[in-house]
């Protein structure tokens, strides 16, 4: 017998950022209303704008008996649902308990950023599955369920962006995501405006391709953190980081596995960005994970080194 877990929200809503060129959401919406119908139980409904974010949900049925067609039409919204009598409710919610707990339930497009040759957003998608423990309608569901609901949202949320002919910037992932902004922000309170100067162009570098230069930009980051943690502490700074790194570990600041990681991790940036490799040029997924790795180095350097 399958194991029955209860998910939390966080970890089955299934999130990504993509750059698009620039296009009017008029288009974007009559575009959603004619691709993402299930053609299964129901439709999309909606869409619903706010500024220049777009959401759409999956909670518009198609009944098949005439009684039904009398209590719900097709394109009924979540929030229109939830507003009706507490009877028709009650009706919905049993309806919504047959239905497969994969199905994208919502789909959010959040404008981020305007380039000058398009725009970032971040999508996001949630399957039915979110909306039933929301409400506590259903709480238990087996792992296989759980799969199925995040790779059927995963491949949703693809599936739409390929109609804008969408750019993958941040992978389509329902792992916890460390915003950048909030690293960002802990680094500019203290006066670290050196090491987000860099980090900010190693995000752009991605988005233009320019993936070494990324590389270096992070590794540029990483060393700022060092410089300034060195003269923190009053350290004379050594001939290279790795040693600066030795440094810090032998003074009591950092212990020895956390200072070999972040020197190996150096090491590697410095490898793949800037020495040769004589292999493959370092592409998208190099630069994002040398980012979202720098990234979190920095903050522990920055925060939480004693």
């Amino acid at each position: 017998m399958s194991t029955k877990i209860t998910p939390s929200l966080e970890s089955i809503t299934v999130r990504g950022k993509y750059q698009i060129a620039e296009i009017d959401f008029g288009v974007i919406e009559s575009l959603l209303s004619e691709e993402t119908s299930t053609g299964v139980l129901f439709d999309w409904a909606g869409p619903e704008r706010i500024g220049e974010s777009l959401s759409l949900f999956n909670i518009g049925f198609k009944y098949k008996t005439e009684a039904s067609k009398k209590v719900f039409s097709k394109g009924v919204t979540s929030s229109t649902l939830l507003s009706m009598a507490d009877e028709m409710v009650k009706k919905a919610e049993k309806e919504l308990l047959k239905i497969r707990p994969g199905i994208p339930e919502s789909f959010l497009i959040i404008t981020l950023e305007h380039l000058n040759n398009g725009i970032i957003v971040e999508v996001e998608c949630r399957p039915l599955m979110w909306y039933l423990i929301s409400k506590g309608l259903k709480l238990n569901f087996t792992e296989n369920q759980v799969e199925e609901a995040i790779s059927e949202c995963r491949d949703f949320v693809k599936q739409i962006m390929s109609l804008f002919k969408g750019k993958e910037i941040e992978p389509v992932s329902v792992y916890p995501i460390i915003k950048r902004t909030e690293i960002k922000s802990r680094l500019l309170n203290l006066g670290l405006e050196e090491v987000v100067s860099p980090l900010d162009k190693a995000e752009k570098h991605i988005v233009q391709n320019n993936f070494t230069d990324s590389l270096k930009s992070s590794r540029t980051a990483f060393e700022k953190m060092i410089d300034w943690q060195m003269k923190k502490r009053g350290l004379e700074q050594t001939n290279n980081y790795k040693n600066d790194l030795e440094r810090l570990k032998s003074k009591g600041y950092l212990d020895k596995e956390t200072a070999e990681l972040l020197q190996s991790y150096y090491k590697c940036l410095s490898t793949i960005a800037v020495h040769e490799r004589g292999e493959v040029e370092p592409g998208f997924y190099e630069a994002q994970m040398g980012y979202g790795i720098t990234l979190i180095m920095l903050d522990y350097l920055a925060n939480k080194l004693p």
